[in-house]
């Protein structure tokens, strides 16, 4: 796997590159994705690099912000292309808050689950829901808004005194990070995925560990959140220092573009991703999920016409997901 930095030395290039245009080169497209550091980041440079190389588009990847503010920046223009989670996607093409309207976005590409639970800091003192009272906890970013809709599932859950729990909130993931490594947090419903470089040096340095529920108890937690999570159990050992199993709740990243963007463009670039697996694989582990078959599972939004146009040229497009696509775009 190539390693983080010089995946940040590719973003930089990438950028470099937009700014020149090649004889080959059709056009420019900006790709939002959140913090640098983050699964987002890093698979959206893996995946700029096969757009560059086989598309043969300069890309520049820009970090946004998350999910939401992603997903803002595509309805607004701001950018071409923008990683996303399902749960976010679904809330926006449905006009569910933070957004105020409906979004008329178009799945492109589906890959790996990204996560969302609680991590403590270890020294806090947590091993339990209620130990959380009196504690600082990081429960709310403005672009993922289901991290406070967790907290207030445990909340409900485990009938704690809200107003006894010190909430606070976080621009992105780095900052929790550093807040967690400084001690100035003792626990965050934080966002990660099975190979996230800043969870992963969180865990290696023995900085946090997660909370772990009874399966009943975790269960119903996530009965009291919107049908938008499934649920994944991040083995023992996964990450370093961290010798149990445990549950987390998950959602799919995606590649997602406004419905205007043009056919042949996202047609070139799901062509480009899709269509040389082995390549992307070598950017992040994560790329191993973005496959034509996860991105044809499941599918709450629409898909965008020059996606349909490369599924049916492999052979993979059916009269069942016709019908599928159909019934998305009534809403």
């Amino acid at each position: 796997m190539i390693r983080l930095g010089k995946i940040i030395s590719v973003a930089a290039a990438l950028v470099t590159a937009a700014t020149v245009t090649s004889a080959s080169a059709q056009k420019a497209v900006r790709l939002g994705t959140s913090s640098i550091g983050s699964s987002f980041y890093v698979t959206a440079v893996g995946m700029s690099r096969l757009i560059l190389e086989h598309a043969k588009f300069n890309v520049t990847v820009e970090p946004v912000g998350g999910s939401a503010a992603n997903v803002f920046g595509i309805d607004a223009g701001r950018i071409e292309l923008a990683m996303s989670n399902s749960g976010t996607t679904f809330d926006a093409y449905h006009g569910k808050k933070p957004f105020k309207k409906k979004v008329k976005m178009r799945l492109m590409i589906s890959g790996n689950p990204t996560l969302r639970w609680f991590m403590v800091r270890k020294g806090s003192k947590i091993t339990k829901p209620e130990d959380l009272v009196g504690k600082v906890v990081s429960s709310s970013r403005k672009p993922l808004p289901e991290l406070q809709e967790i907290m207030n599932a445990l909340i409900k859950v485990y009938r704690l005194p809200a107003a006894k729990i010190k909430q606070v909130g976080s621009v992105d993931s780095g900052e929790v990070a550093r807040s967690f490594q400084a001690g100035s947090i003792d626990a965050a419903s934080f966002p990660f995925a099975m190979k996230m470089p800043i969870a992963a040096k969180l865990f290696a340095d023995n900085v946090i560990e997660p909370l772990i529920l009874p399966d009943d108890k975790f269960q119903a937690v996530k009965s009291q959140l919107p049908d938008k999570f499934t649920v994944i159990r991040v083995p023992a050992n996964n990450f370093q220092n961290q010798p149990k199993a445990f549950n987390a709740l998950a959602m799919t990243t995606q590649l997602v573009a406004i419905d205007k963007t043009s056919d042949e463009t996202v047609y070139q670039v799901v062509k480009a991703v899709l269509g040389h697996h082995s390549e992307f694989v070598k950017y992040h582990a994560t790329a191993r999920d973005w496959t034509v078959e996860n991105t044809l599972k499941n599918a709450k939004i629409p898909y965008h016409p020059g996606a349909i146009r490369y599924f049916k040229e492999v052979g993979k497009w059916t009269p069942e997901l016709e019908a599928l696509q159909a019934k998305l775009l009534k809403g």
